[in-house]
This record gives structure tokens, C-alpha cells and sequence, in this order.
């Protein structure tokens, strides 16, 4: 199971089959690739460096389809925060937001 922090450090959740999945088994995101989509298709970041979360600012706009609200993951134990990554020109710091 692959855990992911943000890039600001705060931890977000594991990958679960296609999915991003906070500790209390809500689902974040579907990964497509190494972007993630939350479920109403809104594009709310992808993968950079060492496991860590950020958002393209250019992508902001992406779409995919939308998926289930119904679908749950399996709650896990929260992990830590970590240090913080300098942050990259025209990107952000991932957040989780149904509505992004």
C-alpha cells in the first residue's frame, strides 16, 4: 500500500486499487496516470517526487470523468506529517476539495 503526503508535508492517504483514499476510507481522488481526479472529473493534482502530492496550476482545467460517490475505501491508521519541499514555480501545494 503506497502512502502519500503533500508536498507542504501533510499526510493525505494510500493508493487503493485506482484510488486515493484518506484514513477514515473517504475517497479523495482516482489516479489516471500519475494525475488525480477528484469525483465529480476535476483535475486536484498528481505526483511529483518521493511519493508527494502537488497541483499543476496549468492542469486546473483537466477533466475526466466523474465517478461513484458511493465508493469506499478501507479506513487505515493516519501516519505523520513530514518536512515540507521547496515549492515549484507555477505549482501548488496539493489540497483535498471535492469541488477544485
Amino acid at each position: 500500500m503506497v502512502r502519500y503526503w503533500s508536498w507542504e508535508g501533510n499526510y493525505v492517504g494510500v493508493q487503493q486499487k485506482d484510488y486515493l483514499v484518506a484514513c477514515d476510507g473517504t475517497i479523495l481522488g482516482k489516479f489516471y496516470g500519475t494525475e488525480i481526479y477528484n469525483q465529480n472529473g476535476n483535475y486536484i493534482g498528481e505526483l511529483g517526487k518521493n511519493e508527494r502530492l502537488l497541483k499543476n496550476l496549468n492542469k486546473i482545467n483537466n477533466r475526466r470523468p466523474a465517478f461513484s460517490f458511493y465508493v469506499k475505501g478501507t479506513i487505515t491508521a493516519p501516519f505523520k506529517n513530514s518536512a515540507s519541499y521547496p515549492m515549484i514555480s507555477g505549482f501548488a501545494d496539493f489540497t483535498i476539495s471535492q469541488t477544485t
